[in-house]
Order: C-alpha cells, then sequence, then structure tokens
C-alpha cells in the first residue's frame, strides 16, 4: 500500500495562508492527520488480511513527531515512513523503499488517498488477484494492473452514503517484478492506468473502497446513487474530527469566517505541531 500523504504534489489547500510551502501548512497537516486518523487508519486496521505494509510518503521537512504520531495511528498494521525530498519522484522513492525492502520476485503495489477508506476484505481481494494473475504467467513479462471500479461515497457533513461507480478509479494495485526499472503505481494518473497496462477488474457486488467527502479535498462532490444502508461503514467507533465537533457545539451565527475557524478548531494540535509535540487525536 501506497499513501502519498503530504509529499509535494502540486495541491493547494483550501486554508492556506500562502506562506512556505503548501504541503506543510501546519493547519493543514493537523486537519489531515484528522482525517487520516479517522477514516483511512480504521479502514487499515480492520482489514480481514494484515499481511501488507503500508508506505506513507512524507515531505522530508515534515517533523518527526508529526510523522510518528501518523504512522502510530494504524494498530497492527506494518506502517513505515517514505521520506521524499521537495521536487524528488515520489513514486521512485515508494519503488527505491520496495526494492531494499524485500527480495521478493512479484510486488503488489496498491495506491490510497490518506483521506479515504477502504472496505475490510480489499487486501484480501487484492492478495487473491495478484496471486492468481502470478500464478497463470499474466506478470511475467508485463506488468498487470488491478481495477476496483465498485466503490461508495461518504458525506462527512451529512452522513450521507452514496454507491459510486467508477472504473477508473484511485483504488488500483500495480502487479509486476521486482527490479530497478519497475513502473509503481505512481507512474501515471490513474484515470490512465488501464489504458497503459493490461488490466482486470476486480468482480465485487459490493462497495470495495470509500470517497470521504469533506470540506478541504479536491473532489468534495458527493457522487453516485445514494443508499440506505452502506456496504461498509467508515470512521473510527466513537471519534469524530475536531472540525464536526467544534461545528456543532458552536452557533452558526457565530461562527468565525472560514480561515479563523478552521485555525481555532485545531488551536490545540496547532500549537502542539509548532512546538513539535505530539498530537492529541482520540481521548
Amino acid at each position: 500500500m501506497a499513501i502519498r500523504y503530504n509529499t509535494a504534489t502540486g495541491f493547494m489547500p483550501s486554508q492556506w495562508n500562502g506562506k512556505g510551502r503548501a504541503n506543510l501548512d501546519p493547519v493543514w497537516l493537523v486537519e489531515r492527520l484528522a482525517l487520516f486518523d479517522t477514516y483511512c487508519a480504521p479502514s487499515l486496521d480492520g482489514q480481514s488480511l494484515k499481511d501488507f505494509t503500508v508506505l506513507v510518503g512524507f515531505d522530508s521537512e515534515t517533523h518527526e513527531n508529526y510523522i510518528r504520531t501518523v504512522c502510530d495511528c494504524a494498530i497492527g498494521i506494518d506502517v513505515r515512513p517514505v521520506l521524499v525530498d521537495a521536487g524528488a519522484d515520489y513514486n521512485v522513492a515508494f519503488n527505491a523503499f520496495v526494492q531494499s525492502d524485500t527480495d521478493a520476485e512479484f510486488v503488489s503495489l496498491t495506491r490510497l488517498d490518506s483521506d479515504d477508506a477502504l472496505a475490510p476484505s480489499f487486501m484480501e481481494r487484492v492478495d487473491f488477484y495478484a496471486r492468481w494473475e502470478i500464478a497463470k504467467g499474466e506478470v511475467n513479462q508485463q506488468p498487470l494492473y488491478i481495477a476496483f471500479p465498485h466503490g461508495q461515497n461518504f458525506d462527512a457533513a451529512t452522513n450521507r452514503y452514496t454507491q459510486h461507480e467508477y472504473p477508473t478509479s484511485a483504488f488500483g494495485t500495480l502487479v509486476e517484478k521486482r527490479s530497478p526499472s519497475m513502473n509503481g503505481v505512481y507512474c501515471d494518473e490513474h484515470t490512465k492506468m488501464a489504458m497503459r497496462f493490461n488490466t482486470v477488474g476486480a468482480a465485487s457486488k459490493e462497495a470495495q473502497w470509500c470517497i470521504v467527502i469533506h470540506d478541504n479535498n479536491a473532489a468534495n462532490v458527493l457522487r453516485g446513487k445514494p443508499v440506505a444502508e452502506p456496504a461498509f461503514t467508515v470512521g473510527r467507533p466513537g471519534a469524530e474530527t475536531e472540525t464536526r465537533a467544534a461545528a456543532r457545539k458552536e452557533p452558526a451565527q457565530k461562527q468565525m469566517p472560514q480561515t479563523s475557524a478552521k485555525a481555532s478548531r485545531n488551536a490545540g494540535n496547532f500549537i502542539r505541531f509548532l512546538l513539535g509535540r505530539p498530537m492529541v487525536l482520540r481521548k
């Protein structure tokens, strides 16, 4: 599993004040930590197959305490930080880590965004399809891409779920022979991977991934058909992001403008971040 956490990918946080590098903005990092801990990490903890490693890509200038806090969110899962210098290729960094960490003949690498979630059976399905295609000899000469088109959306503001069919979703896996020249799952945009490599679609009647819709992501529109019951629920039981909790406590007419409110809602963790201290996620 490979997650681009805050590598310099050119994104623009909605609350960024324009100073320094956007991917090191403390307010964004604190908010992202809450999202990762609430949605992404629990879905890793809950996998039916746990024999996998999660590689989390960080900008090399990210504070070590922050990196440690992120990697400690997923309990019982092997999580490894991968430090990427500004301007460097994070895909190359992920591939280099794989080269140095294993001598396996084949590698399957799955991409996941740090604010999204996976169904409990996702990694088990990845393992099944990867082994099946390797045994058939389909990966001997060229890489194979496994696409997961069946998923869902979750709106964090309204707690609504929708069924989302997305043939070129970002939740894909590239299986290939391990070598210094391996492609890596981030070698191209996820919408182009199926055109670039031989591809199989993972058969599933139920959603295998979930895009979390929140107010600080790029795709903040709920897509798909509404459902009465989701294939699986997301979020750490009993936990909510500080943003949502504060929004309920604060009457709408007294709320600060959005930029100030974002910072104040995470004031405690914001100060801890600036001081290089561990951040508080759950009580």
